[in-house]
């Protein structure tokens, strides 16, 4: 009995799988097989029980298929840098500058002349002017290589008040001084009288907003005495602009601020800047394509900010690299395949793991596009991804490994101290002593 109870059960699975019914066009997904079965011989050939596969429409990208070149990575790492510090620099528009090509970027030049019909743009702080009661202490140690005798120091009190602090010699002179996060500080162009006098005195208007972790091969942490906090240090450079020299929006800076561990989208050419866009004085302008020196720095520097996330938030950064390299094999697996070149921001694990960490600038520095919540990278269906791009990922791909194996097995010069030099609010606590909020400062 058991054994007919098995053909019958068998007899009737074969009748559901070969027996084709009758189904509405809008919910059908299963093809047109024709049926060797007797009994649907004669339905074979009935357009209402026939069975169309959908067209599946091809996946478009609106992306190009060439590297749309550094502006979104370079808006991106401003952002990101902005969590940590502000550098505020007054700047010119419609300056007519020199430009002398046997000048290299890490020259000195003379002051940036101005005439009568430039456009001042003055240094503004996004905040109150003022100092807050702070409890996170950090340390700063500021070298003055502009063209000016000496740089003067003010910190900005907590009545907004401007209170000098002292002198900073050109040549390479440095001044060092512990201060609180959220502490204001202006460096003005040297005077007699020491007096703050106006904005176009101003070089620079710089806010510490955070303290930095320190990460193998950019270390921010200064230790202190046996037994005593380990502090976070801001370090910074301030240098002329170089003759023929001017930011990506096509502005003048008064000077310019070298920062290895949070750096400032780099100085461009003049000849470089397309100005031909520029209407009704408007300082935006774009530029021409980057060097390939400019992608790999910024694929490092993305490297190791997602270090730096997770030293601040352990197994954050772990997290977001090992996805990025997973997304990034399947592109150069499947370079044909734009479905791995396309994602959705929206997506909780991408929103995670990529779009807010340092995986985003990776992606942004290969050229990924972002277009109506989606990242996408190159060509869509029926065009491949070109050597040159695919080569790109594979470089970036080795870049991300060695941040993986960095932060799983530390550096192996200071592998016992890993976990201990991290300096006093490096997990985000306390900006100006307010609290912590997502492993950020607020």
């Amino acid at each position: 009995k058991s054994k007919k109870n098995n053909v019958g059960v068998a007899k009737r699975n074969y009748d559901k799988l070969v027996s084709p019914k009758k189904t509405d066009a809008s919910t059908c997904e299963i093809s047109n097989v024709a049926s060797n079965h007797p009994r649907d011989q004669s339905s074979n050939n009935n357009p209402q029980y026939r069975l169309e596969a959908p067209n599946t429409p091809p996946i478009q990208l609106h992306s190009k298929a060439c590297h749309p070149g550094l502006t979104a990575y370079y808006n991106w790492l401003s952002t990101t840098t902005s969590l940590y510090r502000i550098y505020s620099i007054p700047s010119y528009a419609n300056v007519s500058v020199r430009s002398d090509s046997s000048l290299s970027q890490n020259e000195p030049s003379a002051t940036v002349s101005v005439d009568s019909e430039s456009t001042f743009y003055p240094a503004i702080l996004p905040m109150q002017p003022s100092s807050e009661r702070g409890q996170v202490p950090v340390y700063l140690e500021v070298t003055n290589r502009t063209s000016y005798e000496s740089v003067h120091v003010y910190w900005v009190d907590y009545k907004g008040n401007e209170i000098y602090k002292g002198s900073i010699r050109n040549g390479g002179g440095i001044w060092t001084q512990t201060t609180y996060i959220g502490h204001p500080w202006t460096f003005r162009k040297g005077r007699d009288d020491r007096q703050p006098t106006g904005e176009e005195s101003v070089l620079l208007k710089y806010v510490p907003f955070r303290i930095i972790p320190t990460v193998p091969g950019a270390e921010t942490a200064q230790h202190g005495s046996f037994n005593g906090p380990i502090v976070g240090i801001q370090r910074f450079t301030l240098k002329d602009v170089p003759d023929g020299f001017v930011l990506r929006e096509g502005l003048s800076p008064v000077c310019y601020v070298e920062d290895s561990i949070m750096p400032e989208p780099p100085l461009t050419r003049t000849s470089e800047v397309d100005t031909s866009s520029n209407n009704n004085n408007n300082p935006w302008a774009s530029v021409k394509p980057f060097s390939p020196t400019e992608m790999t720095d910024a694929i490092r520097w993305s490297c190791l900010q997602m270090q730096r996330e997770d030293a601040a938030n352990p197994g954050r950064g772990l997290t977001s690299a090992k996805r990025l390299l997973q997304y990034l094999r399947n592109i150069c697996l499947h370079p044909d395949e734009p479905k791995y070149r396309k994602l959705r921001t929206g997506n909780r694990i991408c929103m995670e793991t990529i779009y807010n960490t340092g995986a985003r600038g990776v992606l942004l520095a290969l050229g990924f596009e972002e277009h109506l919540g989606y990242l996408e990278m190159g060509p869509g269906e029926g065009k491949t991804l070109s050597y040159e791009r695919i080569k790109d990922v594979s470089d970036a791909m080795e870049a991300v490994s060695k941040s993986v194996n960095l932060i799983e097995n530390g550096d192996d010069t200071n592998v016992h101290d890993r976990h201990v030099i991290q300096p006093e609010g490096a997990d985000g606590f306390g900006r100006a002593g307010f609290g912590h909020a997502d492993g950020m400062n607020i």
